[in-house]
C-alpha cells in the first residue's frame, strides 16, 4: 500500500511539473510573440481581409531626441509654464530610429528646489521626452514621454548593526516619516515595428498607448516607461538627517541619480508589466499570501537585473528544484519509515546528530534574516528541519545524545555487535575526537573575532551567526563520517540511494538557484560546498557493488 501511495505521489509531481512548464512556456509566447499563430499551444483566429492594422508612428529615416526635464508641476499640459518652472538635466541630440535597442546611461546630480527644501515637499518628478530631432514642442503628436516621482515621503529604515563592544552608536529613530530621494531611474522605450490587427491589440499595453489616425490604418506611438521592477527599498535614501522633519529643517540640497535609457523588446516590456502587477497583488490585504517589502524586493531584483534568457534558465531551475526536492522528501520518508532500527546499522549517528542541529540552527539564522531571504528558501528550510529532526528519531536513543540518560541496566547489557555497528561507532568516536580537539577551538576563536570586529542587531544575532558559521564548518565534516563508513564496509545499502540521486541533482541545480535567488552569504556558500560531498557518494555508489542487506 505504502509503495502504491509513494508511486502515486511521483506521478502527481511530475504531472504538476508538467503543466506548470507548459503553462511557463505558453506564457512566454504570449508575452513575446502575441501576433504569432501556434497550433494548441497558442492558437489565433483568421483575420479577414482589409483589416485596420496598427503600424509604429516611427520609420526610418526618423530621427529623435531625449530631454529629461526636472519639475515641481505634475503635468506639462501649458508648455510655457512648465518651461519655465523645470530644468534640463539630460539631453541626448539625433539618434537615428534604425538603432533598435539603444542604450545610454547618465550620473547626474539634480538640485532640489527652494520651495521643496524649505517645505518638506515630496512634489518633485521627472519628465522624460522622446520626440522628432530639432523639435521642442510638447504638443507634437509624435511626441513619447513618461513620468517618474524623484521625491516621496516613506518610513525610515535604520540599519541597527552595531558593535555589540562599543554599543549602539546610531540615534536615529526608526518608524519615523521622511522625504526620500530616488536615487535610480530606469527608462525603457519599445522602437521594435510590431504590426498589429485593430481588434488583436494585447490589453495589458493599452493604457500605454497612444494612438493616431493614418489614412485607412492607425499608428501608435512607441511604447516609453519607467520600469517599476527596477526601482527598490535601497534605491529610495532620506533627504534629511533628522529623526523628526519640521517646516524649521531644510532638506538636502541636492540628490544624485543613475538614469538610463535602453530600448527592449516588446515582450520585455509586457513581462515586467505583468510581474509588476502580479507583485501588487500579492501585497493586496485580500491576498491569500502576503509577501513582505523585502521579498517584493527580492522578486523584483531577480527578474529586472537577469537578461530574459537567463529568467527563462532561472523559471526552469527553480521548478525541477522543487520537483526534486518534492521527490527528495518523499523518498527520504518511504525509506526510514520503512525500516526498523536493526536495519539501519551503518548510518552514522554523529552525522545524524550535525545534520539535525544544522538544519534547525540553519532555519533560525534564515529566520533571523527573513528581510534578506526569499521565501521559498525560507520555507524548503522548514520542511527540510522538520525531516531531518523525524529521522532522527529512528536512529538515535537518548543514551546517544546525552550519556547520563543512560540507565545501568542498559551499560550492563552487552549486546552483540556487527560489523556495520563496530565500524559505526569507531568512526563516529572518531569524528567527536576531531570535533572537540580542533574544529571546536577554532569557532571559539571566531566567535570571539566577530563579537569584536564585526557588527550584529543583537547577542541573539551574534549568536545565530556564529552558530551557523559553526555548523556550516562542521558540515564540511557531517557527511564524512559516513562516507568512510561506506568505505569501510565497501557498500552503499544502508543509504536511500534514490533520494539521494533527487538529492544529488538538487544540489547542482541549487548552485545556479543560488546564484540568482536573493540569500544570505554563508548559505550560497553552504550551498557550493555539498557539491563535493554528492560527487563522493557518487563515486562510492558507481565503485562499490551492491549486495543484499545482511543482519548484523
Amino acid at each position: 500500500m505504502a509503495g502504491r501511495v509513494s508511486k502515486v505521489l511521483s506521478v502527481a509531481a511530475v504531472v504538476v511539473f508538467g503543466w506548470y512548464m507548459f503553462t511557463m512556456i505558453r506564457l512566454v509566447l504570449q508575452l513575446f510573440y502575441p501576433a504569432t499563430h501556434i497550433p494548441l499551444i497558442k492558437p489565433l483566429p483568421q483575420v479577414p481581409k482589409n483589416t485596420v492594422m496598427h503600424r509604429m508612428a516611427w520609420q526610418p529615416p526618423f530621427e529623435y531626441d531625449i530631454r529629461m526635464y526636472v519639475s515641481p508641476l505634475e503635468s506639462f499640459n501649458d508648455q510655457t509654464a512648465f518651461l519655465n518652472q523645470s530644468l534640463l538635466v539630460w539631453n541626448i541630440d539625433a539618434q537615428r530610429i534604425e538603432q533598435r535597442y539603444p542604450q545610454f546611461k547618465a550620473e547626474l546630480k539634480i538640485d532640489i528646489p527652494e520651495k521643496q527644501q524649505v517645505l518638506n515637499s515630496s512634489g518633485l518628478f521627472a519628465f522624460l521626452f522622446v520626440q522628432r530631432a530639432g523639435e521642442l514642442n510638447l504638443n507634437d503628436p509624435l511626441l513619447a514621454y513618461a513620468r517618474a516621482p524623484l521625491m516621496s515621503i516613506r518610513e525610515r529604515m535604520v540599519d541597527r548593526k552595531h558593535s555589540l563592544i562599543e554599543g549602539d552608536s546610531e540615534t536615529l529613530e526608526s518608524g519615523v516619516w521622511v522625504p526620500h530621494g530616488k536615487t535610480r531611474l530606469s527608462w525603457e522605450i519599445v522602437l521594435e515595428d510590431n504590426e498589429f490587427h485593430a481588434w488583436m491589440m494585447p490589453l495589458d499595453i493599452v493604457p500605454l498607448l497612444r494612438v493616431r489616425q493614418s489614412g485607412k490604418n492607425k499608428e501608435y506611438i512607441p511604447l516609453l516607461w519607467e520600469n517599476p521592477l527596477a526601482t527598490r527599498e535601497k534605491h529610495w535614501v532620506p533627504l534629511t538627517n533628522h529623526s523628526k522633519v519640521s517646516s524649521k529643517q531644510r532638506l538636502s540640497g541636492h540628490m544624485d541619480v543613475d538614469v538610463s535609457l535602453r530600448g527592449i523588446g516588446l515582450g520585455w516590456l509586457r513581462l515586467c508589466n505583468y510581474v509588476y502587477h502580479g507583485l501588487q497583488e500579492l501585497r493586496s490585504p485580500r491576498s491569500l499570501i502576503q509577501y513582505s517589502d523585502s521579498d517584493i524586493d527580492s522578486l523584483k531584483e531577480m527578474v529586472f537585473e537577469v537578461n530574459p534568457t537567463m529568467l527563462a534558465i532561472t523559471m526552469a531551475a527553480m521548478a525541477l528544484h522543487m520537483l526534486f526536492e518534492f521527490l527528495a522528501y518523499k523518498e527520504d520518508v518511504s525509506f526510514w519509515s520503512s525500516r526498523s532500527k536493526e536495519g539501519l546499522h551503518g548510518i552514522s549517528k554523529s552525522s545524524m546528530v550535525m545534520g539535525v542541529v544544522s538544519a534547525w540552527i540553519s532555519l533560525l539564522y534564515m529566520w533571523d534574516r527573513r528581510k534578506e531571504t526569499n521565501v521559498v528558501v525560507l520555507a524548503g528550510a522548514a520542511v527540510g528541519a522538520v525531516v531531518e529532526a523525524w529521522k532522527a528519531t529512528k536512529v538515535l536513543r537518548l543514551e546517544d545524545i546525552w550519556p547520563l540518560g543512560r540507565s545501568k541496566a542498559n551499560a550492563n547489557k552487552e549486546e552483540p555487535e556487527g560489523e556495520r555497528a563496530q565500524v559505526q561507532r569507531e568512526v563516529d568516536k572518531q569524528t567527536g575526537w576531531w570535533m572537540t580537539r580542533v574544529c571546536m577551538p577554532l569557532m571559539a576563536v571566531y566567535a570571539a573575532v566577530s563579537l569584536v570586529w564585526q557588527q550584529h542587531e543583537s547577542y541573539m544575532s551574534w549568536l545565530l551567526s556564529v552558530s551557523l558559521v559553526t555548523v556550516y564548518s562542521l558540515e564540511f565534516i557531517q557527511m564524512w563520517p559516513q562516507l568512510l563508513i561506506n568505505h569501510r564496509l565497501r557498500t552503499v545499502d544502508m543509504l536511500p540511494l534514490t533520494a539521494f540521486l533527487y538529492r544529488f541533482l538538487t544540489t547542482f541545480i541549487d548552485d545556479l538557484y543560488a546564484l540568482v535567488v536573493p540569500m544570505p552569504l554563508i548559505e550560497r556558500i553552504g550551498t557550493l560546498r555539498d557539491d563535493l560531498v554528492f560527487v563522493v557518494l557518487c563515486y562510492q555508489w558507481l565503485k562499490f557493488p551492491k549486495r543484499k542487506e545482511k543482519a548484523d
